[in-house]
């Protein structure tokens, strides 16, 4: 059974041409472009243009804010690409890293990194500010500089990041040849700014979400790039589009054209429809904003989780405060966190509900409750999803 499936299906013509295409850390190559992000770009260039124009002695810290889905990464990614290639050209050094910081989650890890890419070992023993003034020497001694790229960047602690940022002017060397790009969502960035940090910030660029004209072209131009021809007409892809501009997520649009793509493969069908692209909208859950839910403190993320702990255990598509926070303090005793008392409890769901992650109404005293009670549901998010979500996100606390 096994030798007839792995038969059927790698001798059946896929409807993609480059599946790679529409994956999460896709970077157009030099035959590519991207769209739609020129103005970004132009900035970016602008900043880091003494790099060139000095031979390298030049340093400066950007952060890019915006919200996710609208293309920080892939924007910074690219220009980081070119820039390198430029840079090359016109016989500088010029060395570029991106570090995903829900990986690398401290500066120590970020620094040890960077010394072993500059090809020469730190040792053991050696302090992160000891390891930092190596590095500036070691670019220093080479005529070389440093680009350095840090994705959600509010997941390092506010003093690494600070540490980090100070490496333009730290040390006491003149021209340090370090340069940091910060990109991270703006309700997060709040999570970890404060005046010093913001002090060692030069520039801030804010993106905003693409347009419905910029969505069909950028959908259209990914589609030309992934499927073969006449897989997906543009009467369907103006569908995605609609679903990308409503949601103000590219990332969404992406994730339905390779969702399509791959329902295809597996029933052996050559086109894309419209019911395939509305099935696939529901199993992505479009309106599953990563963005509010990371945004939300430690405590509300428990409270929600809670709530859909609730939800999915007794099937009702309401649950009452009482009820739900018996989940919650579950929940805190599974993970290892001391759960917050119950009026603590109420407030998180009232915070909840003003940023639209649950519905909360009052039902009407009754016999047995002389008091106004408060019923909550989920907007607009499976239970299911929002359980997978967190459990995913949430460690166990280390006792």
């Amino acid at each position: 059974m096994d030798d007839e499936i792995f038969s059927k299906y790698l001798k059946t013509e896929s409807v993609f041409k480059d599946q790679q295409s529409l994956n999460q850390a896709w970077v157009p190559n030099n035959k590519q472009k991207l769209l739609c992000r020129q103005n970004e770009l132009k900035k970016l260039l602008l900043i880091h243009r003494p790099i060139i124009t000095t031979r390298g002695e030049f340093s400066t810290n950007t952060l890019v804010l915006g919200k996710g889905g609208i293309g920080k990464t892939l924007t910074v990614r690219y220009f980081g690409k070119k820039f390198r290639e430029v840079a090359l050209k016109d016989d500088i050094k010029l060395t570029v890293e991106y570090y995903d910081c829900l990986q690398h989650r401290t500066k120590s890890s970020i620094l040890r990194h960077i010394s072993e890419r500059l090809h020469y070992s730190a040792g053991h023993g050696y302090s992160d500010n000891e390891i930092m003034e190596q590095i500036l020497k070691e670019l220093i001694k080479r005529k070389e500089s440093l680009l350095i790229i840090l994705d959600e960047v509010h997941k390092i602690p506010p003093d690494d990041i600070l540490a980090l940022l100070n490496a333009s002017i730290g040390f006491g060397e003149q021209n340090t040849r370090f340069c940091i790009i910060c990109i991270s969502r703006e309700s997060d960035w709040y999570k970890v700014d404060n005046e010093k940090i913001s002090s060692r910030i030069q520039e801030v660029i804010r993106m905003q979400p693409y347009n419905k004209k910029e969505s069909f072209e950028i959908l259209q131009y990914r589609r030309n790039l992934a499927f073969r021809d006449g897989v997906l007409e543009d009467s369907v892809l103006d569908l995605i589009a609609d679903i990308v501009y409503e949601q103000k997520n590219m990332r969404t649009g992406i994730d339905i054209l390779r969702s399509c793509g791959l329902h295809a493969d597996e029933h052996l069908l050559s086109s894309i429809t419209s019911d395939m692209v509305l099935q696939s909208r529901e199993s992505i859950s479009p309106s599953f904003r990563a963005d509010i839910l990371d945004s939300l403190s430690f405590h509300e993320q428990l409270t929600l989780w809670a709530i859909a702990s609730t939800l999915k255990h007794t099937g009702n598509p309401f649950t009452k405060v009482d009820e739900s926070y018996e989940f919650y303090k579950m929940i805190c005793e599974e993970l290892g966190y001391k759960a917050h008392v119950e009026m603590s409890f109420r407030k998180y769901i009232r915070n909840l509900a003003s940023v639209k992650a649950i519905f909360k109404e009052y039902l009407n005293p009754t016999a047995e409750k002389k008091g106004r009670q408060i019923q909550v549901k989920l907007i607009d998010i499976p239970p299911e999803k929002i359980c997978e979500y967190f459990e995913k996100r949430i460690p166990s606390k280390e006792l």
